[in-house]
């Protein structure tokens, strides 16, 4: 009962300070000193501060001042406690500062640090995080505390370039710690998506304003066990969130179940809860900018993983311990959910972009003795029947049926034209290496095209306003389509498949006519060049159609066959290949690269979007096990 008692005293202790301190009175060293040796409470310190408003705050800026001041030199000490009581404290002080309307963040700065010597204690500061995130004397539970810190400041505003305390985080760049943290195998299995979410914030303030230091050096890093660490560090994360949703979805009832379970339910009957987990955007974002910064990391991302990171994971499957097929993965998930994760669908679509554009990434999805047997979620639909057992294939066959679902699964009236065109690309560029290496696919071609198709056929239906991007859409549809036309005999499995694609292409061919007509329709005023350039496209098509049309008619008033059958049309198709003439096109084989400075406006939103949701997600809480770690060290 003493001890009930003597803990209910020191917590209300820790209130009195907190609320003396913050109404401006004279605070003494020794109430200084009492502070941080009492455990921080950041519940009623947060409770305290909320109470204050702008005008309260101008009123104790000297004790602000006082305050943040203090924190930097206890931190220097070697005493951990202590340090991690300032670690809470500033991370509640600095975010309720930066809540009340202060005008802009100079005044936010000149009311925490006082503006005049804001650049010198910042310095400081982050000396002592840096040194904190280093060093392997540190206790992990003070290193997690200093990654809340910086995701606290990193996240004090939607717009990061706007966040003028981050510019401090230039001045002194945390790269070497986070890096050093990173590779460090006894907590990066704890602390590594914190430390790739900050990293990934850090990356984006301001990076295409000015020379950013963190992407000027981690484009410049050619430490293999940075990359390494980060390869770990995405694939864990990856693998753990797959697990997790391929739990829940293999045990999510059939339609039919449901209906049984429905009309045989009794009280008392239990189900597993389900896994409301969202993907963490921002360690999607952080495997980008490394993937498009550092070009050393597309080593890494094919390579197969034996680290203790993996197998400390129970539901870790073996098969994924290739992070490129755990991705895979992870989009198939994100694209089945693209309308309520549709910028994350589109992070990842450009991911794969890149990846597509990389000769060493094709060659390894390509490799006939490089095969994976994975996971694909898929929309779900109730005449869709039970997905088949993974088989084992390259994954270039996976990220090909990956692209053909979603294609076809997005046929809706909300249809983002703009992922559309990034399948698309996708495609392209896979058709492209395949042309240029001269590897013959043996995958089912039927049902890309079948679907690239349906796309062209429901997007006739559709009013879209953005007529540029729709044309461009069509465009990229038709230059598959000429791939394959042009190009297919070096890169379809056997004749047969060349065969079946002329067969589809006369099977839909009004599609194309349809489509011919509305490029001719198209206003001219601005898409008149656009309209021009998808009539090329569609020339060759259209030949296909207008050349074998009438010999199959003929071939059924002959035979006085009404309607023959796939093989009468391909037969058909063999025999009148010689008089068939079709127009060399230039640049189907070529492709713009992929370019972040034309999707500066979506990276903008993209990094506005994780500032908001990391900002109330962020748990300043701190349990009796972190100050356990931090006395066993001390």
């Amino acid at each position: 009962m003493v001890t009930d008692d003597r803990r209910a005293s020191l917590r209300t202790k820790i209130s009195i300070i907190y609320e003396n301190l913050f109404k401006g009175e004279h605070v003494t060293d020794d109430v200084w000193d009492e502070l941080f040796l009492l455990k921080a409470n950041p519940a009623t310190l947060q409770d305290t501060l909320s109470k204050l408003n702008s005008v309260d705050l101008f009123n104790i800026k000297d004790t602000l001042n006082k305050l943040f001041k203090r924190c930097t030199e206890i931190l220097g000490e070697d005493n951990y406690i202590k340090s991690l009581n300032v670690l809470v404290t500033l991370s509640v002080v600095v975010r309720n500062v930066w809540r009340k309307e202060l005008g802009d963040g100079f005044q936010a700065i000149d009311v925490l640090i006082g503006f005049d010597e804001a650049e010198e204690r910042m310095k400081v500061l982050l000396q002592h995080l840096q040194y904190a995130l280093a060093s392997g004397n540190v206790p992990v539970a003070m290193k997690q505390n200093v990654l809340v810190l910086l995701e606290v400041v990193l996240t004090l505003v939607d717009n990061i370039s706007q966040n003028t305390l981050v510019e401090y985080m230039m001045l002194e760049p945390l790269w070497a710690s986070l890096s050093k943290l990173a590779v460090s195998p006894y907590v990066r299995p704890t602390l590594g998506s914190s430390m790739a979410s900050v990293t990934a914030l850090l990356l984006n303030y301001r990076k295409h304003e000015y020379s950013n230091p963190y992407v000027s050096q981690l484009t410049t890093c050619d430490d293999d066990l940075v990359m390494n660490a980060f390869s770990e560090i995405f694939l864990r994360y990856i693998t753990s969130f797959n697990s997790k949703k391929l739990a829940q979805h293999r045990v999510a009832p059939s339609y039919s179940e449901y209906i049984t379970s429905w009309l045989t339910w009794s009280e008392g009957t239990t189900e597993p809860p389900p896994d409301d987990s969202e993907p963490d955007m921002s360690i999607v974002l952080c495997l980008y900018e490394i993937l498009y910064h550092n070009k050393n990391f597309t080593s890494f991302i094919t390579q197969t993983m034996s680290s203790t990171d993996t197998s400390q994971n129970d539901s870790t499957n073996e098969s994924h311990s290739n992070l490129l097929s755990a991705f895979l993965t992870f989009c198939s998930y994100v694209l089945a959910h693209s309308k309520e994760h549709a910028l994350l669908a589109h992070l990842v679509l450009n991911i794969l972009i890149t990846l597509a554009e990389d000769n060493y990434v094709e060659a390894f999805i390509h490799d006939e003795n490089q095969v994976f047997s994975i996971h694909l979620f898929r929309a779900k639909f109730r005449h869709r029947k039970e997905s088949k057992d993974e088989v084992a294939m390259p994954l270039a066959y996976n990220l090909l049926e990956l692209l053909s679902e979603f294609i076809l699964s997005n046929l809706t009236k909300s249809f983002n034209v703009e992922l559309y065109s990034k399948c698309y690309k996708i495609i392209h560029r896979v058709l492209c290496y395949q042309k240029k290496a001269r590897i013959r696919v043996s995958y089912p071609w039927k049902q890309l095209w079948n679907s690239l198709i349906s796309a062209i056929k429901w997007c006739g239906n559709l009013h879209i306003d953005d007529t540029n991007l729709l044309i461009d859409n069509y465009i990229e549809v038709c230059r598959i389509f000429n791939m394959f036309v042009m190009y297919g005999d070096t890169f379809l499995p056997n004749h047969g498949s060349y065969d079946e694609l002329y067969y589809e292409i006369l099977r839909q061919h009004s599609v194309f006519d349809n489509l011919n007509e509305a490029a001719l329709q198209f206003p001219h005023q601005d898409n008149s060049s656009k309209s021009k350039v998808l009539l090329g496209c569609l020339h060759n098509i259209r030949t296909i159609g207008n050349h074998f049309t009438p010999k199959i008619e003929a071939w059924s008033v002959t035979t006085k066959t009404s309607t023959p059958t796939p093989e009468q049309v391909m037969d058909i198709v063999r025999c009148n290949y010689d008089s068939l003439t079709l127009k060399l096109q230039d640049g189907l084989a070529h492709y713009d690269k992929y370019s972040e400075v034309k999707e500066q406006q979506f990276y903008t939103n993209l990094v506005r979007r994780i500032c908001s949701e990391k900002r109330t997600a962020i748990d300043l809480s701190v349990d009796s096990s972190a100050y356990k770690n931090c006395a066993s060290i001390a």
